[in-house]
């Protein structure tokens, strides 16, 4: 996806929140690095999320610090955790078990921190959860998600943030029930609120998955031409990619890649322009469906 003028002002109130999660941090140094940055990325980007990645490199190594989310992420967790027994009810008396757990996977989607991004703290969702499962789905590809799952089938599954990934479990668990094998993708290293391995495997990820693989990338989303051997043989190896969030659909929505599942809430106007729906709305989108 190309940049959008709205993504500059976004990004850099991204880097304040995330600086000011420091101690005795005021910002001014990753934000004049993320601006230094942005000034020689924006003119001529053409992608999105790689421009970010850009400019949240510069950010991080002016903070000094690996991974300011760090406690975030485990609250995002534990209120996910908090709130897994009221996900697995709705799925347990669903008449669609399947549509079920992707609606609970994209409310997960809304554990994204920042100014204007979605919640601000991830106590946030627990006030929220019920209503944002009972707006169900705006956009529903769901039944043609449920034909190309089922015995023999590959289902590569790339994550987005900690605490979604909690719910994500129920969704994985539901397409092994129905036969299906599942890859989950994990990143390089810690970037925003997004899964590593180490996070996965505090909530168990490698326990439903059939393995995990990570993208060797510090990247927004993920970057196929600079990804891990390991990662790109299992895009080549899938028979159904299911990305979560957006900074995964600006990623790979221009890349040449056929039938990509693209689930998220839609929680900024340039995201949902590309998709072609409203901001705030539940999305579970068949990308690039093929027509033979």
């Amino acid at each position: 996806m190309k940049p959008d003028p709205e993504c500059v002002p976004c990004l850099l109130k991204r880097v304040l929140f995330q600086s000011r999660l420091v101690a005795d941090e005021d910002g001014a140094r990753p934000v004049a690095a993320a601006l230094r940055e942005m000034s020689a990325a924006y003119p001529d980007a053409k992608n999105s999320a790689k421009m970010a990645s850009r400019v949240h490199r510069e950010a991080y190594d002016a903070l000094g610090v690996k991974d300011p989310y760090h406690t975030l992420k485990i609250r995002s967790d534990e209120v996910a955790e908090m709130l897994l027994p009221h996900l697995m009810d709705s799925i347990e008396s669903s008449e669609d078990r399947l549509e079920a757990a992707v609606i609970g996977s994209i409310v997960g989607n809304i554990m994204d921190f920042g100014p204007g991004i979605a919640i601000q703290h991830p106590d946030e969702l627990i006030d929220s959860f019920h209503g944002l499962m009972a707006q169900g789905l705006d956009v529903n590809d769901v039944g043609k998600l449920r034909t190309r799952l089922g015995e023999g089938r590959r289902v590569l599954y790339l994550f987005d943030n900690c605490g979604e990934s909690v719910f994500d479990r129920l969704l994985i668990e539901e397409m092994r029930r129905i036969g299906s094998e599942v890859i989950g993708v994990v990143k390089g290293e810690p970037i925003l609120t997004d899964v590593t391995r180490e996070d996965a495997e505090r909530v168990g990820l490698d326990k439903v998955l059939d393995g995990i693989v990570d993208t060797g990338q510090f990247a927004i989303g993920l970057d196929l031409s600079t990804v891990s051997d390991a990662c790109r043989k299992e895009f080549d190896r899938a028979d159904v990619i299911i990305s979560k969030g957006m900074a995964n659909f600006e990623a790979l929505s221009d890349e040449d890649i056929c039938e990509v599942f693209y689930l998220m809430r839609a929680k900024c106007d340039p995201v949902a322009k590309a998709l072609g729906v409203r901001k705030e709305d539940n999305v579970a989108m068949l990308w690039g469906e093929r027509t033979e």
